[in-house]
């Protein structure tokens, strides 16, 4: 992905519907975060070329805006107001998303639709203006029910650094004002946009599939290096095998049905092929 700045973002042609990636920030985490169980013999052979100088793996925080027949869908929001927060946050320049939106001429209002991938800070805190207002006040927005669920829970208030109350707060907010949709299973959420099911990262975490051609994964993958090792998990899934076994399905589509895999957190996007019984990805 191009450095910062609406005019400089990805563009995808999803059979008509033009796709633009939209960054909210950067950050920069340790490998160990990005690989759990880091080693410096099986994975560090693969990722020491791509170490900054303070030994950190910098990498986008990204949403993707759809120019649907039904009019623009938003693919989460990015961290918004929630920047600071957590452990992480030190490595973290983000909140530029409704910034960027703007240079691009696209008001809150415009949106149709917004996909809510899952419930991290990076992904929901957009969705919340100055005053815990919706953002987008004009939007459906859209999230697995389980996911919902999940955030409104005991074991999501209960997680370490504050992590649950970014989506709590959002998902109160859109519920109040009547904005909020929960889905169960694949769903359509506009023209040419359906809503996948991808847990594992999460426990209702979703992908998206535009116009049978390209595939944003959220944060089922978040390194290329994903793509040739599925087993090598983050910090930050919830639940390993099952988002492992997420992996390995959401590549095995790709691969058949010819999807460009683009992502939150993917700094290439391209396309999946098999090799052998695994897969390698092919940037555009």
């Amino acid at each position: 992905m191009p450095g910062a700045g609406g005019a400089s973002a990805e563009t995808f042609d999803a059979a008509g519907a033009r796709c633009r990636v939209i960054l909210d920030g950067w950050r920069s985490v340790s490998p160990r975060f990005v690989f759990r169980g880091y080693s410096e013999d099986v994975q560090g052979p693969f990722v020491r070329e791509h170490l900054d100088a303070d030994g950190k793996l910098r990498g986008p925080i990204a949403a993707l805006l759809i120019e649907s027949g039904d009019g623009l869908v938003l693919v989460d929001a990015g961290m918004g107001r929630f920047t600071g927060l957590g452990r992480f946050a030190e490595g973290v320049d983000a909140g530029h998303l409704r910034g960027e939106l703007a240079e691009l001429g696209v008001r809150p209002s415009d949106v149709r639709c917004v996909v809510i991938t899952h419930g991290h800070a990076d992904h929901v805190g957009g969705l919340l203006g100055p005053g815990n207002e919706p953002a987008f006040p004009d939007a459906r927005h859209v999230i697995a029910r389980i996911e919902a669920e999940f955030w409104g829970s005991p074991a999501a208030a209960a997680l370490p650094d504050d992590a649950g109350v970014p989506a709590a707060t959002a998902l109160a907010a859109l519920l109040d004002a009547g904005l909020l949709d929960a889905i169960e299973g694949e769903a359509t959420a506009a023209s040419s946009v359906r809503v996948i099911a991808a847990p594992g990262h999460t426990p209702g975490h979703v992908g998206v599939v535009v116009g049978d051609a390209l595939l944003w994964c959220g944060d089922a993958l978040v390194s290329p290096l994903n793509v040739p090792h599925p087993e090598w998990t983050s910090a930050s899934d919830m639940d390993e095998p099952t988002n492992g076994r997420t992996r390995r399905a959401l590549l095995a589509r790709a691969a058949d049905e010819d999807l460009v895999v683009a992502g939150s957190h993917l700094a290439v996007a391209g396309t999946i092929h098999r090799a052998g019984d695994g897969f390698e990805l092919v940037p555009r």
